[in-house]
């Protein structure tokens, strides 16, 4: 009896060495080969899961032109063993600064889910990290523009290693600019605003605005002037579309204050449009 008890005591025990000395090599392996990722707020360890396989290397891509607020968003992406590992975004402005190191109040939300621009990079990056997957990536509601670049940039970069290309790229964008001229003699303002598909104008708005008694009144619709004025700013405004020109289509001192304001506009436009 005593002896069919060691027996099947030395059974189990080998059993159970048998399984350890699979196990070990099989966890060593594991974490070798495949890169894990903390959760910085639970501290849990979640193995990054990729549909297509990823080519290692660093990737970078930024939008073509200055969004409406005078940024353009460039990221940069580090994948290692396959997972994205490391992830920086930069906003930066006309005059190479980056969104971070410009003092103003772009840069802190009184009412958002995130208090300040620094947070919000990091939630973006840790949404990358943990998903492995930028459709995954939740936009921040206040900051949407930033979060959409974000993604769309993310994607283009994804594209990129899965074909092992590391040259850096600009990606097309839709952005929509409103520029606004300086008063003339009478008080009228030109407001114009368009939008873009990339490097396509698809629409193009102008008319004019002057404030009396707390109200505004605009040209194009006021009774009390020309009704002439909606023709022209809709013949002008097709123009530059049929065109796709920014450039003014009326002579450098152009005697009619509606076409020089118009001009005016133009010309704002063009500088917040600005290539990357």
């Amino acid at each position: 009896m005593l002896k069919n008890k060691f027996k099947n005591h030395t059974g189990l025990r080998l059993v159970i060495l048998l399984l350890f000395s699979g196990l070990i090599p099989l966890l060593l392996t594991g974490c070798a080969e495949k890169e894990l990722i903390n959760d910085p707020a639970t501290g849990s360890i979640f193995p990054a899961e990729n549909s297509e396989t990823l080519v290692d290397g660093q990737y970078s891509a930024a939008t073509k032109y200055y969004d409406s607020r005078g940024y353009a968003q460039q990221l940069n992406i580090l994948i290692k063993n396959g997972i994205i590992t490391r992830v920086n975004l930069k906003e930066i402005d006309k005059n190479k600064a980056e969104r971070l190191t410009v003092d103003g109040s772009d840069k802190t939300w009184a009412n958002l889910a995130v208090a300040n621009l620094g947070t919000l990079y990091l939630r973006l990056y840790n949404e990358l990290m943990l998903s492995q997957n930028p459709d995954e990536i939740d936009a921040i509601s206040g900051a949407t523009q930033t979060s959409e670049r974000y993604v769309k940039l993310s994607m283009a970069i994804l594209d990129l290693a899965k074909k092992g290309d590391h040259e850096p790229i600009k990606i097309d964008t839709l952005d929509t600019y409103s520029v606004t001229s300086t008063a003339d003699h009478d008080g009228y303002q030109g407001i114009l605003q368009a939008s873009f598909n990339g490097p396509t104008l698809i629409s193009l708005n102008y008319d004019e605005i002057i404030t009396e008694d707390g109200k505004s009144k605009r040209k194009s619709t006021d009774s009390s002037v020309n009704t002439e004025f909606n023709a022209l700013f809709d013949t002008i405004t097709e123009s530059a579309i049929t065109t796709q020109s920014l450039d003014s289509p009326f002579p450098a001192n152009e005697g009619s204050p509606e076409k020089a304001k118009y001009s005016e506009c133009l010309r704002l436009l063009r500088e917040a449009r600005a290539p990357f």
